[in-house]
C-alpha cells in the first residue's frame, strides 16, 4: 500500500451509519479487556495500551515507565450495558434492557446509550457489528 493509499484512509471522512444501522448493530467487548468487579456494582476495565512499535513515542514511553494498561471505572449503569455488550444483545435490545430496569424513557435510554457507546468505541474496548461486509 503506497502512502497515498495510507493518507486516504486517514483523512478520508468515516462513513456514517443510520440510527436503524445502529439499533441492529451488536456491540462487542474486546477481548483484550479485563475486567475486576469492584464495590456497589461498579466495574472496572483494564486495556493494554497500544505502546510498542510507535517510533519516538514508543521509545519514550518504555524510557519513561509508562503503565502498560489503562484502567477505566464503569458505574453500576454503565457496568450493566457492559454485560450486554457480548454480540449477542442489539443496540435497540440494550435500550430496552435499560428502560426496564432503570425507568427511563424512550429518548432518555437511547441518548444515554449511544453516548455511552460512542465513548466505549472511542477508547477501543467496543466494536459494533452491523451484520454488513466491506
Amino acid at each position: 500500500m503506497g502512502l497515498v493509499e495510507v493518507a486516504r484512509q486517514w483523512i478520508a471522512p468515516k462513513p456514517r451509519i443510520s440510527f436503524e444501522e445502529l439499533s441492529k448493530a451488536k456491540p462487542v467487548r474486546n477481548p483484550a479487556v479485563v475486567e475486576t468487579p469492584g464495590e456497589e456494582g461498579v466495574l472496572l476495565l483494564q486495556a493494554p495500551l497500544m505502546q510498542q512499535g510507535r517510533g519516538f513515542a514508543g521509545w519514550m514511553a518504555k524510557r519513561m515507565n509508562a503503565p502498560d494498561t489503562k484502567t477505566f471505572e464503569l458505574e453500576p449503569v454503565g457496568a450493566f450495558v457492559w454485560t450486554l455488550c457480548d454480540g449477542k444483545h442489539t443496540v435497540e435490545a440494550i435500550s430496552r434492557k435499560l428502560r426496564d430496569r432503570y425507568k427511563m424513557n424512550r429518548l432518555e435510554a437511547d441518548a444515554a446509550l449511544n453516548a455511552f457507546l460512542q465513548m466505549l468505541g472511542q477508547r477501543r474496548l467496543i466494536t459494533l457489528t452491523t451484520g454488513k461486509k466491506k
